[in-house]
């Protein structure tokens, strides 16, 4: 592999300082144009109120939709299981991925519904007796918040206990506070590996993802006028990633 040369490394860094002062310069411009303009204001206005109105409804069809597709690839998975004969590599590969994929779609829709949640009840406080939209809306935003709860940890259940069953060594349950550290701990080196550069890699994107953040919310506040809460509590998470970082590397060297 070709060594960088060190004046090459501190002139790219240098570059890319500039460009970025370029670019924050005409990000800030920007920004004051916009906040001067009635238009984007009223735009993200109606932008908002509508997304606000149509939320509950589309996180409840989102929710249906996937939980049933989950529970069918669980399934498949089972049946798969139940005729496997124990030796043969290609097949418990293939149930290993769609277990992967049947994880990771509660996983995320968990994430989602907090979204939702927070959307469905950003409406107007002043609440009206009768079935109204605003009344219907907060309802099923509150209904599916909880049951949405109920199925993905009925099915992470599932799916880990479909896991044991193909890998006795594997331990933890679902429901204990130390599910993780338990389950981490019954996975052979190699699999500990694959976790550990696995959090890494999201460390690594993470670092990336907050600077492109704080300019967002950073814009969108001088834009709107919707104050520095979110910047700040972007900056907030940027700094607990990187003070756990290295307090966890430091503790483990």
């Amino acid at each position: 592999m070709r060594k960088k040369n060190d004046k090459t490394i501190v002139i790219t860094f240098i570059c890319l300082i500039m460009i970025s002062l370029i670019i924050g310069f005409f990000i800030g411009g920007l920004s004051n144009r916009l906040s001067s303009s009635q238009t984007v204001a009223q735009l993200f206005t109606t932008l908002t109120t509508n997304v606000i109105r149509i939320m509950p409804y589309a996180a409840l069809l989102l929710n249906i939709l996937l939980c049933i597709i989950a529970f069918c690839i669980y399934g498949k998975c089972n049946k798969m299981s139940e005729t496997w004969d124990g030796e043969n590599e290609d097949v418990i590969d293939k149930i290993e991925g769609m277990l992967n994929i049947a994880m990771i779609i509660p996983s995320i829709m968990m994430i989602l519904n907090f979204l939702f949640f927070g959307i469905g009840f950003a409406v107007d406080t002043s609440f009206k007796k009768g079935f109204t939209l605003e009344n219907i809306g907060l309802g099923i935003a509150f209904a599916t918040f909880i049951l949405s709860f109920v199925w993905e940890t009925i099915l992470q259940g599932k799916v880990v206990g479909l896991e044991k069953k193909l890998n006795p060594e594997k331990r933890g349950n679902i429901l204990d506070l130390k599910f993780r550290s338990e389950w981490i701990e019954s996975c052979d080196e190699a699999e500990r590996m694959t976790l550990y550069r696995a959090g890494y890699d999201v460390y690594k994107l993470m670092a990336n993802m907050y600077i492109y953040a704080w300019l967002l919310t950073f814009i969108i506040s001088a834009a709107t006028g919707t104050g520095l809460f979110a910047m700040v509590v972007v900056t907030i998470l940027w700094l607990v990633q990187t003070v756990t970082y290295f307090s966890a590397a430091a503790k483990h060297q």
